[in-house]
């Protein structure tokens, strides 16, 4: 990466086809923290690394409710992210009072890449440096979609983004077939696996958070003390 006369807005295409501002933005992503998401057709699971500035300094949140039936991880800059979740939450609460009833996960993810994908043709703004996981359920099922600051949109099984996910999507192809006879416990089980494959450090309640949604249970994130019972189910199965 590095600065050159094709990459001074949005709207100037390089000779190679390149539009660079919207790679850097997906740079960006690729060096944030990592987040992996699964699901099956009863329950999705998102986790995610914390991270923190400094030894002084607390971990930055990536797991946002929008709605009792959707959630969303972050990897990037955080700051687009909480932007992100605002004008979520609002578009939930809209079509709430509007249809009085909860939208559908595939439709607010499309709006979601609809909005990304706007910033990349008009001058005067610049791409999302944000990637989202969505995780959520509607009356079609579970549904696990990831976006990007290009305004592709991808409906997964089972996805990582964020720093060395890549060794996370070795870890889920490997496992994808089981996860449809998993159930929640062990769902949250295969996610935290995938996310410590791209840890540097070992993961703990203080370094990981993860959330849950599914059928007769709303999206949440789990609380400290519950993610440390099932860490030190983790930590029993690796020995």
């Amino acid at each position: 990466m590095f600065r050159n006369q094709y990459d001074q807005d949005v709207l100037t295409w390089s000779p190679q086809g390149r539009l660079h501002q919207v790679e850097y933005a997906m740079e960006a992503v690729k060096q944030g923290g990592a987040a992996v998401g699964c699901k099956n057709n009863d329950y999705a699971v998102l986790a995610t690394l914390k991270r923190a500035a400094s030894e002084l300094s607390s971990s930055q949140r990536k797991l946002f409710k929008i709605d009792d039936n959707v959630g969303i991880a972050i990897s990037g800059l955080t700051a687009d992210g909480t932007a992100a979740t605002k004008a979520l939450r609002g578009d939930c609460t809209t079509h709430k009072f509007t249809f009085e009833s909860q939208v559908d996960v595939g439709r607010l993810a499309a709006r979601v890449a609809d909005k990304a994908q706007i910033s990349t043709q008009r001058s005067g703004s610049r791409p999302s440096g944000v990637g989202m996981l969505i995780a959520g359920i509607d009356d079609q099922g579970c549904h696990l979609f990831q976006t990007c600051p290009s305004g592709n949109l991808y409906n997964h099984v089972a996805v990582a983004i964020g720093a060395r996910s890549q060794a996370s999507k070795t870890y889920l192809e490997k496992n994808i077939i089981k996860l449809e006879a998993l159930s929640l416990d062990e769902l949250v089980i295969v996610a935290l696996r995938a996310l410590k494959e791209a840890a540097v450090d070992p993961i703990s309640d203080k370094s990981c958070s993860v959330a849950v949604v599914g059928r007769g249970t709303p999206f949440k994130i789990l609380q400290t003390e519950d993610l440390a019972s099932i860490l030190e189910t983790l930590d029993l199965d690796s020995q």
